[in-house]
């Protein structure tokens, strides 16, 4: 296996509880995570600047991850080449991770414009990508550039066979071979069986690996090589590469103790989280509403009745729908259809004669006598599909956590490559983001901490949120009693599950995250989907109407104890982590 470190990389000096108070301290945002390429840019620049010996090695390693994780994007090019002139002299041997870099940055330079590349994918004609795509990247001065500008949106389109012939069409020169099998080690990974995917990452600095001697060179990609390979076989599912890719991450995360995601995700697999027993989900409501989307629906609740779960009852919501044909293949129509898919009883549909939106359709569900005398109201929107002991998953936190309102989980698309489309939001400050009205600053500022990524399996993990995605979760309906349902100022839709989020946190009933709960969304959201002005001026009205409901002091208040309760969760994890012969339970 490849290095996790170059030679010479500097290494934190102390144990990851300690390294955890001495981050705290000096970048309190270190906990929100290092996902976001924004906010890893700005933490490892910080680090480095702080010229403490853990913290430059924080920021050092952290310039070598982000790099690593998207080896084309100049910015983050620039950062490593940064981190590494700041050693002191003789710290690190030359060798072939500067001299690579360099050698990269001088062959992005005179990068296409991004609308160019940009319009050349947006079709999502995969043959007409082939045909404007592959001369370009057969330049042999451009070729390396057009395919930096070009990767993610190839990889976005869904089409491994594209993205392996852009990779055989670019004039690669020798010294920059060994991003080739970076690239293709990244295709397999998000295309391939996990089995397939494991040789292909054979390949990366495969000739470093096989050097003869110790000088034979550096491992470009040591650490994300090494963390894909734990992926990949905790992918596979059997007992013995499960505990192979643990003892991966382990020794992973011992290389890079500052890692806020690796320590997360190996506490959740050393740890295993709280499951609810069955009895309790009788307590729970399952609740979904829809308007016009009738094949949605029944992929839905198929999807449902194949999972685990118990006792519980549905409640599904016709919005008023007028896609009936009088053939039965209306959306109210399939819901009553698909009363057969579960026992007697399960399943009751309610149906509206007009679509009142999205919050008074969650309302008027919340409202029914039956769904008010249980324990948990857990929604779900009309196109998704969940895994086999969702339920239980989100009950079990939701039990574990007297003072949690709501309970989410992580939403991925529901085809390769396989993307985040939401995951562990967190809170900014008030005015710690660009504004969304030029008269003022934002006093909700939620950190997208996925960003919109590919899915790597590194929020894979549980942790407080300041608020959890609409798409599936888990409500205590005491909460609602207390603090009221969904404002239909919202109405249609957009911000009215965050306003309710929110709303909870002011009060001390903040929300929690279950990202080891994977659902996918077949759709992807309205904020992304809005089009149009009369769609946008939708969104921006509701945002301001978001901004008018709460003061800067509550935000302020809710950004604080959230960052709180982030350390306090990260410390006691490492902590545990850290804690010599500690047993790892089983189950």
């Amino acid at each position: 296996m490849a290095r996790p470190l170059p030679p010479g990389f500097p290494a934190p000096s102390i144990a990851p509880p300690a390294l955890a108070d001495k981050l705290k301290l000096a970048l309190p945002q270190w906990c929100l995570g290092l996902e976001e390429p924004g906010l890893a840019r700005h933490l490892a620049a910080r680090a480095l600047l702080s010229g403490e010996g853990d913290l430059f090695a924080c920021g050092a390693g952290l310039a070598l991850w982000t790099w690593q994780r998207a080896p084309l994007e100049p910015e983050r090019i620039g950062l490593l080449l940064e981190a590494l002139a700041a050693f002191s002299p003789g710290a690190l041997p030359p060798g072939s991770l500067a001299e690579f870099l360099y050698r990269l940055k001088s062959s992005l330079e005179g990068q296409p414009d991004p609308g160019e590349v940009a319009a050349l994918l947006s079709s999502g004609n995969t043959a007409l990508a082939v045909r404007l795509l592959v001369p370009r990247l057969r330049d042999p001065v451009r070729g390396v550039g057009w395919l930096a500008s070009a990767w993610e949106g190839m990889l976005r389109l869904g089409s491994p066979d594209l993205c392996a012939a852009a990779l055989s069409a670019c004039p690669w020169p020798e010294p920059l071979l060994p991003l080739r099998a970076r690239l293709a080690a990244e295709l397999s990974f998000h295309f391939d069986a996990p089995e397939t995917a494991l040789l292909a990452l054979d390949e990366v600095d495969a000739e470093v690996d096989a050097g003869v001697d110790a000088g034979a060179g550096e491992p470009l990609f040591g650490a994300w090589s090494a963390y894909l390979r734990a992926e990949l076989l905790l992918r596979l599912g059997d007992p013995a590469s499960c505990e192979a890719g643990r003892g991966l991450l382990a020794g992973l995360f011992a290389a890079l103790p500052w890692h806020t995601h690796l320590g997360l995700k190996l506490h959740a697999l050393s740890f295993p989280p709280p499951v609810a027993p069955p009895a309790a989900a009788a307590d729970a409501a399952i609740l979904l509403y829809s308007w016009n989307k009738a094949e949605l629906v029944r992929q839905t609740l198929t999807s449902l009745a194949r999972t685990d779960i118990a006792g519980a009852r549905i409640w599904a919501l016709d919005n008023g729908s007028t896609d009936g044909t009088g053939n039965g293949d209306g959306t109210g129509e399939v819901m009553e259809q698909c009363k057969a898919l579960f026992p007697p009883g399960v399943l009751t549909v309610v149906r509206l004669p007009v679509n009142i939106g999205a919050p008074a359709a969650r309302n008027w569900l919340l409202s029914l006598p039956e769904v008010r005398k249980r324990a948990w109201a857990v929604f779900l929107d009309d196109d998704v599909l969940l895994p086999q002991r969702w339920l239980l998953r989100l009950l079990g936190a939701g039990l574990a956590d007297e003072k949690a309102g709501a309970v989410g989980c992580r939403i991925v698309s529901a085809s390769a490559p396989v993307c985040l489309q939401s995951a562990d939001y967190q809170l900014f400050p008030p005015g710690n983001g660009p504004r969304s009205f030029a008269d003022r600053p934002d006093l909700v500022n939620v950190f997208d901490n996925c960003a919109g990524g590919l899915d790597l399996g590194l929020f894979c993990y549980a942790r407080p949120a300041a608020h959890v995605s609409g798409c599936c979760h888990a409500l205590r309906t005491s909460v609602l009693a207390e603090l009221g349902g969904f404002d239909i100022a919202f109405s249609p839709t957009q911000f009215d599950d965050l306003e309710r989020d929110l709303r909870s946190a002011v009060a001390g009933r903040g929300a929690v995250y279950c990202g080891d709960v994977a659902v996918a969304h077949v759709q992807h959201s309205s904020l992304a989907k809005a089009k149009g002005p009369a769609a946008i001026g939708q969104v921006m009205g509701n945002k301001l109407k978001l901004e008018g409901r709460f003061s800067p002091a509550d935000m302020e208040a809710v950004s604080a104890a959230g960052l709180a309760a982030l350390w306090a969760d990260l410390l006691g994890k490492w902590t545990q982590l850290s804690t010599p012969g500690r047993e790892r339970p089983k189950g």
